[in-house]
């Protein structure tokens, strides 16, 4: 992986050239760029003819728990060039209403536009059916699926799982790559699984047909894309109540909202979609019948309203 990182940011410049010949051949103006990357700071002189798009995705750094050297890292690396980014850049485009604002109020004199999340589903997660080894005959699950990050709350949910005798009938599992920055009491975790890998995009299916619900409870966030698979595999989402979130997870509707570090709360609401079986079905049936936010045909339809603004 730290080989394939190496070749990609010494052949950036090539990659680079390449969008921008295929975009002269077919007359293309516009060129939208939505990842953060970091490596097209480096080559933006190369695109001063064509109206630039960027997708911002994180205005405000998340906190993350790093060493010195791996904080200037992601200082000089991510955060520093993202900057440089939009300040560059004249059209700014965003999937968050709260972002939104405050890229507007931060840059009043650029092109803001906001349009909803693209989903995660790929065609290797739709056709997927890969067994998760981890699981075995584990299901009826409460899931958090993503990379382990500080900022998404997971200490906080694994302390709910391992010291509140509500959940101990429960069973929680953590999937994702990344490392587990907190202590863990492995004398406690009798009904805690943890897959702490990456997650190949062919056992996604698996793991959330088998879940039960997806818990998000996150200390922060802008966006979150992982409901929209919970959303296709028709999973209720518990998550905290901030800004990002509670644009994704309808309360009542799609999932549950609670008081955002109130775990207590958190606990509450994984109960009731357990033992409340009208409302869970109302929410599945919600989901079966809408697709309320990860509308394709809407989002080509605000995406078009973005690039004619130039026409």
């Amino acid at each position: 992986m730290a080989t394939n990182k190496i070749i990609r940011f010494l052949s950036s410049s090539i990659y680079l050239d390449k969008v921008k010949r295929f975009a002269f051949s077919q007359v293309i103006q516009e060129i939208h760029f939505i990842s953060q990357d970091i490596i097209l700071a480096r080559h933006l002189s190369k695109f001063k003819k064509f109206n630039l798009y960027y997708t911002v995705h994180d205005f405000v750094p998340h906190p993350a728990k790093l060493n010195f050297f791996q904080g200037l890292k992601h200082y000089y690396l991510r955060i520093r060039k993202d900057k440089y980014l939009m300040s560059q850049i004249k059209n700014l485009v965003t999937n968050s209403v709260s972002q939104l604002r405050a890229l507007q109020k931060r840059y009043p004199d650029k092109n803001v536009r906001w349009h909803r999340m693209p989903t995660m589903l790929t065609n290797e997660i739709l056709m997927g059916n890969e067994v998760v080894p981890e699981l075995g005959e584990i299901e009826g699950y409460v899931l958090f699926f993503g990379r382990i990050e500080v900022y998404k709350g997971i200490e906080g949910l694994y302390r709910e799982f391992i010291n509140n005798p509500k959940l101990s009938k429960i069973i929680l599992v953590i999937a994702g790559k990344g490392s587990l920055y907190f202590k863990r009491d492995k004398t406690k975790e009798a009904n805690i699984v943890f897959i702490n890998r990456f997650i190949k995009e062919k056992e996604v299916a698996t793991l959330f047909k088998k879940a039960k619900l997806l818990v998000l409870p996150y200390h922060s966030a802008t966006q979150s894309a992982i409901t929209s698979l919970a959303y296709y595999f028709k999973k209720p989402v518990v998550g905290s109540a901030i800004e990002g979130l509670n644009e994704s997870i309808l309360h009542m509707e799609t999932g549950l909202l609670y008081p955002p570090e109130q775990f207590d709360q958190l606990t509450s609401m994984i109960i009731r979609l357990y033992v409340d079986g009208h409302l869970y079905r109302k929410i599945e049936t919600n989901l079966t019948t809408e697709q309320p936010i990860y509308d394709l045909f809407k989002l080509g339809d605000e995406l078009a309203v973005i690039y004619q603004s130039h026409l």
